[in-house]
């Protein structure tokens, strides 16, 4: 075999096996590609359970409110900018709100009054989905209201902080905020708002997975809410009772 003929050969063999290359990047790729359509196409579903629970957990709606006091400042001026944040506020002015909150926080105020500005203008964040802002806001009216043992302000904040949790799925972290939320209901002497946050408390079990757990608080509630009379909670918790036992089982939400 001449030189020639060997150096023929060499390139037919360096070109076959860079065609064999490529055509196994082509397979590899058509494979990645077809996983990830497959992936696509059939995403995990999540539990009949869990669906239904989650169309009760609307946390913006959820929110509690807390003014401390700042709709009746002795301070004209606080009470004018408390004031026109509240009505645009109300009118889901969410963004253009935070600005006169924002002056009224650099106001002389009472921690009281403080801490109503903070849990508001945390509202106004996670209305607009600034669920980080939200909860950075929440957590320094926590913090105050601690401080200056303010009960009901805490409970707001527990409420609202748990919903932040919520909203970002961390259902442990919900349910911890929750259960403090309740012993300060307790603490008041509110048995509507017990009742109202077992419920709330129990979607939060029921989406992390727990049915015991859940079982056991909407019983809680539904006790509670029999004993109020509240003959529109009742029928609500009784239809979360029957969802949580048949989850095909339709719901009034």
């Amino acid at each position: 075999m001449t030189n020639i003929t060997m150096k023929i050969v060499v390139l037919i063999l360096f070109f076959l096996l860079v065609l064999l290359s490529i055509v196994a990047v082509i397979l590899m790729l058509g494979s990645v590609v077809s996983r990830a359509r497959r992936g696509k196409s059939n995403p995990k579903r999540p539990s009949q359970i869990a669906k239904n629970a989650q169309k009760q957990i609307m946390p913006f709606r959820m929110l509690a409110e807390y003014y401390g006091g700042l709709k009746q400042a002795s301070d004209g001026r606080t009470q004018e900018l408390f004031n026109k944040g509240l009505s645009l506020k109300q009118n889901a002015k969410f963004f253009q709100a935070i600005k006169p909150f924002e002056k009224c926080l650099n106001r002389n105020l009472t921690s009281e009054q403080k801490i109503g500005l903070l849990l508001t203008t945390g509202n106004c964040y996670f209305a607009l989905d600034r669920l980080d802002l939200a909860q950075k806001y929440y957590g320094k009216a926590d913090h105050l209201s601690r401080d200056s043992d303010n009960t009901n302000g805490r409970l707001s904040c527990l409420i609202n902080l748990g919903l932040v949790c919520a909203a970002n799925q961390k259902w442990g972290d919900a349910i911890r905020n929750y259960h403090e939320a309740i012993g300060l209901d307790q603490k008041l002497g509110s048995a509507e708002g017990e009742a109202i946050d077992l419920n709330t408390l129990a979607l939060l079990y029921e989406n992390k997975g727990d049915l015991e757990g859940a079982l056991t608080h909407y019983t809680a509630s539904l006790l509670i809410f029999e004993r109020l009379n509240d003959r529109g909670k009742v029928e609500l918790v009784e239809s979360n009772i029957r969802r949580l036992k048949n989850p095909s089982a339709r719901t009034n939400t």
